[in-house]
């Protein structure tokens, strides 16, 4: 006869394990999906701020598709690749701190902050030598076979700019020019 405490723990097990392959954990103890995908995107972000952009081969898909492109930023994988390298070229001290990450499905999203000074030129513009702090970002990536295959994306370019006196505060007085008046308005 099984007694109470022995049926106790055989439901807990069963839905203890049915919860793991709910959540995406593998039965063989491998690392689940999700948290293949926090791996990889933290890997990824160590590589983009150490300028290894090789090493983006292993967690990005060859024609991977960028629905928010930077400025000038070509297609795919190589696009990405030559976007983040100028990016590091106008900021050697790049570091992206990850302050969230969430994963639903194939889907992770991200929030980061960036810090960085832009002592070398950034697309197009000279060095400014100002320091730009915590500037957020947010990324959403789809992962398929175990690589990132779209992505989406927002950068607070506004408050990049700012900082760096290349775009004047809200409310300021652009360069050059005076506020215009309300009473004429």
């Amino acid at each position: 006869m099984i007694t109470r405490i022995t049926l106790v723990f055989a439901v807990s097990l069963l839905l203890s394990v049915g919860c793991m392959k709910k959540n995406g954990a593998a039965d063989n103890g491998t690392m689940s999906t999700a948290d293949s995908m926090k791996a990889a995107y933290t890997a990824l972000s160590a590589a983009w701020d150490a300028d290894k952009v090789d090493e983006f081969d292993k967690y990005v898909s060859t024609n991977m598709v960028e629905h928010n492109p930077f400025p000038g930023q070509e297609p795919g994988l190589a696009g990405l690749k030559k976007m983040a390298s100028g990016m590091k070229a106008g900021f050697p001290d790049q570091k992206t701190n990850i302050d969230a990450m969430y994963v639903d499905s194939n889907i992770l999203v991200a929030r980061s902050s960036m810090t960085g000074t832009n002592s070398g030129p950034m697309m197009g513009m000279p060095a400014t030598n100002k320091k730009m702090t915590n500037v957020m970002g947010i990324d959403m990536v789809r992962w398929e076979n175990g690589k990132f295959v779209e992505h989406w994306g927002l950068f607070d370019m506004n408050a990049m700019m700012m900082q760096l006196g290349l775009m004047p505060p809200p409310g300021a007085p652009a360069a050059g020019g005076a506020m215009p008046d309300k009473k004429k308005m």
